[in-house]
């Protein structure tokens, strides 16, 4: 391929959220091995399209962070030969890009079972409630392992947390304010959302477990750090940015045989909060 540029343009979310921060470290030192560096981007659905567009002259390939693009930046793309992979599922898949990602199926299904098994019932989950996040894909999960474990699910044992630690705290606070709290677990999205409505159990005196049990996904830095130390998802982050990486430098390469975009494996870790 000639005109190369050796970078990869990289669309993150926020930046601010550790999770993602974590990702952009990996994703740069699986790069590196493949001699690349990295242009960051912030995106943002109501942001101006044509600055996405700009990237086709600087980079070879674009990975996503579970965004999925309007229709005429993808078309843009694709017309200039730019490959595309998306780091995470993304809420809506009509565009065959190929993603990699946690399987979350597996991870909810795991959780649910520990959970029943310790006698819980009622299960809430704090989603972000944005529908085109790449949370969605998290919340369709845990309904489907909700079924496969015949467990109750209910749409009123749904808070929307915005994705956020004050949200989440905002959203948990009006539940815990409407003394409707129907469930005596909630999972949460990410651990940013857990944290946030940790906190607001323990400003209002909601004992974390014995009154309500929180688990997050994800298990950023400060998850095992909180009060208490928060029951999460776990699984190998540079494994899921190194596959994506490998299968976006496949495209870019014009390998014949693309590798198979894998799913990577979960397993819960278990503190005093659940």
């Amino acid at each position: 391929m000639n005109g190369r540029t050796n970078q990869v343009a990289v669309l993150v979310n926020h930046l601010g959220n550790p999770f993602e921060a974590s990702l952009v470290s990996y994703v740069e030192a699986a790069l590196q091995q493949h001699g690349y560096s990295m242009i960051l981007q912030t995106y943002r659905q109501d942001a101006d399209e044509s600055a996405l567009q700009l990237l086709a002259e600087r980079a070879d390939g674009l990975l996503l962070m579970g965004q999925t693009l309007a229709d005429h930046s993808l078309d843009y793309f694709r017309s200039r030969g730019i490959p595309l992979v998306s780091l995470m599922r993304p809420a809506w898949e009509k565009q065959g890009i190929p993603s990699v990602d946690l399987n979350w199926l597996q991870a909810m299904r795991k959780t649910i079972e520990y959970l029943m098994s310790r006698g819980h019932i009622e299960i809430g989950f704090m989603t972000n409630g944005n529908p085109a996040h790449y949370h969605t894909h998290r919340f369709s999960s845990f309904i489907q392992a909700m079924q496969l474990c015949k467990g109750r699910f209910d749409h009123a044992n749904v808070l929307n947390g915005g994705g956020t630690y004050l949200k989440a705290y905002d959203a948990m606070e009006q539940r815990i304010a409407s003394g409707e709290l129907t469930f005596s677990v909630l999972v949460c999205a990410n651990d940013l959302m857990a944290i946030g409505a940790l906190a607001a159990c323990r400003h209002y005196g909601i004992d974390i477990p014995r009154q309500l049990a929180i688990i997050g996904c994800e298990d950023i830095l400060m998850s095992s750090e909180v009060y208490p130390p928060l029951t999460t998802i776990q699984y190998d982050r540079g494994q899921l940015c190194r596959a994506a990486v490998d299968v976006l430098m496949a495209r870019i390469n014009g390998e014949e045989n693309d590798p198979p975009a894998p799913m990577v494996d979960g397993f819960l870790v278990v503190r005093a909060s659940a």
